[in-house]
């Protein structure tokens, strides 16, 4: 009998304890199938052998009937004795080549995975699929650590590409986060997470169908958005002579709308930001509270993390403010501030980065130097002196944002002498700016505000966006440094505020110092 042929999309893992009162273990079973759900693991930790047998035998005429196949989990005898698809182990179960003696070559055989050398063990040993885990925190393990989008794309990318093993990510998978562990679990490895395994986001739901649906719409969407990347066709990419022509009619577009974005900002530099918003012609809400982040979200058209001031109570509205701003599909601008400078602001953005998606990152070259590391790219790495780069800083600046673009899937801005942008395919340097900016206290956060405010208005291309977010703060700083008035750092803050307002959309355009870059 040949082995069973399986889509691993959507692979729900049952859990007795967690299902819904409302209906039986059956009914989730066939309701979440309904949905569409792909694979069945029945796992039961707590029932007898003679117990777990019946039970599967019942689960099996369910899933036998929408044609879906089922696996046991822990219990090869189980599953002989039903004759299921197949069976799932754990690393402290059978091994997998004693697993797969006894289950004979027709049959599905996975395990979990939660390290890179797990992964190709189970590669050698004959395994179908890897369970990639734990992704997140979850109700059914108290994991030791979680991997995060991150860690699982680093199990991936021991998986040689024309490696037949499939993968599943599980662990905390849920709806709103399903399309972005799918989307980041692409890399230059040229693979993408086969499916998704769910427990708690189907069993104990409301409704097991529709959040199937919503499951399987999610992951697809992500793995779509996952093959475009690998295929350098995420968007139909304009030359940067368009991008350029663009920035006057999006900062009058700007202005005409007032587009609202949500700040969780430092305390520093809070006051600066919002006035830098509001000159550019946005509208500015200061708002570090877990607790409205869900509605803000709604009303909102873009959203600043900066991570300048950590509070706790900071950081838990920031990964609530993104999650939902990810839901909404609202941008969000990360502002890394420090990042490499404490243990502390290293794990703070590592956990940021892996709550959420992230579409444009701006920081300084010690900030975007800490990113590399925590995302695995092979790059320099920068000192950093509290909120300061130390250092001349990376020999090939452009090649370090394209490279960290690429792999997160994102633009990222590298803020500097020269400010460096990419999107992983189109790399610019923008020349302009005043070196009075980095004499104040916040010119790099008012950037990121003015960045936020144009990817409201640029929603389907945010390389534009951060461009013309940086360069209309840089052009203001040229203005306010060549007043009468303006004696030094004192004076151009003022100064500064006022050229930002002052800017006409079409200088955008004409005083532009912008050098596109070539790399391989």
């Amino acid at each position: 009998m040949p082995k069973p042929v399986v889509d691993y999309s959507l692979y729900l893992v049952t859990d007795s304890g967690l299902n819904n009162p409302s209906r039986t273990l059956l009914q989730s079973v066939e309701d979440s199938i309904k949905g569409g759900v792909t694979l069945v693991q029945l796992r039961e930790k707590e029932l007898d052998t003679e117990a777990f047998i019946e039970l599967a035998k019942k689960v099996h005429e369910v899933t036998k009937k929408y044609n879906v196949p089922l696996l046991i989990n822990d219990n090869i005898e189980v599953a002989l004795a039903i004759d299921a698809e197949g069976a799932h182990v754990g690393q402290d179960d059978i091994s997998c080549v004693e697993a797969r003696k006894l289950l004979g070559n027709d049959k599905i055989l996975g395990i979990s995975t939660g390290t890179p050398e797990e992964a190709k063990k189970a590669l050698a040993d004959g395994a179908d699929y890897i369970g990639i885990g734990t992704c997140f925190m979850t109700q059914t393990k108290s994991p030791k650590r979680t991997l995060g989008p991150i860690g699982v794309r680093t199990i991936l990318e021991v998986i040689p590409k024309e490696s037949e093993l499939k993968t599943v990510v599980i662990g905390g998978i849920k709806h709103d986060n399903t399309r972005r562990v799918v989307e980041h679990s692409a890399g230059s490895h040229g693979r993408i997470v086969d499916g998704v395994a769910v427990v708690t986001g189907i069993v104990s739901a409301s409704d097991a169908k529709i959040a199937s649906e919503q499951l399987l719409r999610e992951f697809r969407i992500g793995y779509e958005n996952a093959s475009k990347h690998i295929q350098g066709q995420c968007q139909a990419r304009e030359s940067v002579e368009n991008v350029l022509k663009s920035f006057p009619p999006l900062l009058s577009t700007l202005r005409e709308k007032s587009p609202l974005t949500h700040h969780i900002s430092n305390y520093v530099v809070m006051n600066d930001t919002a006035n830098a918003t509001l000159a550019l012609g946005g509208s500015p809400i200061m708002a570090p509270s877990a607790v409205e982040a869900e509605d803000l979200s709604k009303v909102v058209s873009s959203v600043v993390l900066n991570i300048g001031t950590l509070t706790e109570s900071f950081v838990e509205c920031m990964i609530e403010a993104g999650k939902h701003a990810n839901v909404q599909s609202k941008p969000v601008i990360f502002d890394p501030v420090g990042a490499g400078a404490t243990t502390l602001r290293e794990n703070t953005t590592r956990r940021i980065l892996n709550s959420m998606h992230v579409d444009i990152i701006k920081g300084n070259a010690g900030e975007i130097s800490t990113i590399a590391k925590i995302v695995g790219c092979d790059t320099e790495s920068i000192a950093m002196r509290g909120v300061d780069s130390l250092g001349s800083g990376f020999s090939n600046p452009a090649a370090v944002v394209q490279a960290v673009a690429k792999r997160e899937k994102c633009v990222v801005a590298m803020t500097g002498v020269i400010d460096y942008v990419s999107d992983g395919v189109r790399t610019v340097a923008i020349k302009n700016g005043h070196s009075y900016q980095g004499r104040i206290t916040g010119s790099g956060c008012m950037i990121a505000s003015s960045i936020a405010s144009f990817a409201a208005i640029s929603p389907n291309d945010h390389f534009a966006a951060a461009v013309a977010g940086i360069l209309a703060l840089n052009l203001a700083g040229e203005h306010a440094a060549r007043r009468d008035d303006v004696r030094g750092p004192g004076t151009f803050r003022a100064a500064f505020i006022d050229e930002i307002a002052n800017l006409v959309p079409e200088q955008m355009l004409t005083e532009a110092k912008i050098e596109t870059i070539q790399l391989n």
